[in-house]
């Protein structure tokens, strides 16, 4: 009597833990399709702007001519 109640498929708890890795794994892929269904499109950079900041590191001296 106590083998029949002790098997896994009776037990609620691993239902539960199957249902959310099923449903974890029908997210994480239904995440993987929207990312390629719905692709973002390429934008130009305009032209580059010089920083208002000062380096952060120092730069090499430029060679003497």
């Amino acid at each position: 009597m106590n083998d029949i109640r002790n098997r896994w498929y009776v037990v609620p708890e691993v239902w539960l833990m199957i249902v959310l890795l099923v449903a974890t794994m029908a997210g994480s892929l239904a995440l993987v399709r929207t990312a390629f269904v719905h692709r973002d499109d390429m934008l130009h950079a305009g032209p580059s702007i010089a920083s208002p900041l000062p380096p952060t590191s120092a730069q090499p001296a430029a060679p003497a001519d």
